[in-house]
């Protein structure tokens, strides 16, 4: 029943599949080899709902909603947020956090406005809300990287001079960096589990799972024990 780094799901076997993005805690990171967190804990609950064993395996974040779209894959959980384009392709559940982007700058490169953004050299992770944000809102073409931690390193290098970034690995790639800081939300975003689309017990599995993780406390625990892990993480 652990959520291990593994292989594509067997279609024959009695398991759920989730696939993830596990640099993006407290969601979902690695605990050695041990891919743990918020989402994991969600997908792990859908599948006892269901009856059946629980898989994860970590992939790049673009590569995840391509995963349940091919059915390499059962569920897809990463700090994914609900967006018009992306419900094209799959279908989402309920959504179980509001949360939303914010601008993560250099304390001597203070930030004030989305005007500032404009024509400036800006990290964020691939394949994310933040890199949409870049290329639709602002109309110019990010710099990159393969997580948020990443395109800080960027940003502490002065490669970039602003970072993008959903706010709680905001929040984690900023704990402990005297130098850095992070905004405000300059958006307003709900994270939900995707699916492939026409699947309609699963999708009600997975809405009854989460209403019954808010009702219960569960999820609230779960937000409160991963924060705190994954914080002690970035403190080694």
């Amino acid at each position: 029943m652990s959520a291990l780094v593994c292989g594509c799901a067997d279609k024959n076997d009695d398991s759920v599949k989730m696939i993830t993005e596990a640099t993006f805690p407290p969601y979902e990171f690695l605990r050695g080899q041990e891919i743990v967190g918020i989402d994991v804990e969600i997908c792990r609950a859908v599948a006892q709902k269901l009856g059946k064993d629980f898989r994860s395996e970590t992939v790049d974040f673009d590569s995840v909603i391509p995963a349940v779209i091919s059915g390499k894959a059962d569920l897809a959980a990463a700090g994914i947020t609900v967006t018009e384009d992306r419900k094209k392709n799959v279908d989402f559940s309920i959504p179980y956090v509001k949360t939303g982007i914010v601008v993560i700058y250099r304390k001597d490169n203070p930030f004030k406005d989305k005007d500032q953004l404009k024509g400036r050299k800006i990290g964020v992770q691939s394949g994310t809300t933040s890199e949409m944000f870049v290329t639709d809102e602002l109309k110019q073409e990010p710099e990159r990287a393969k997580s948020p931690a990443e395109a800080v390193a960027a940003l502490k290098a002065g490669r970039v001079e602003f970072v993008i970034a959903d706010i709680d690995p905001a929040k984690n790639c900023v704990k402990g960096e005297e130098t850095l800081a992070i905004s405000d939300f300059i958006t307003s975003e709900e994270y939900a589990v995707a699916i492939r689309k026409g699947q309609p017990e699963l999708l009600k599995a997975i809405n009854e799972t989460i209403a019954e993780i808010k009702a219960d406390g569960r999820l609230a625990k779960w937000v409160k024990e991963f924060t705190e892990e994954s914080d002690k993480l970035k403190e080694k």
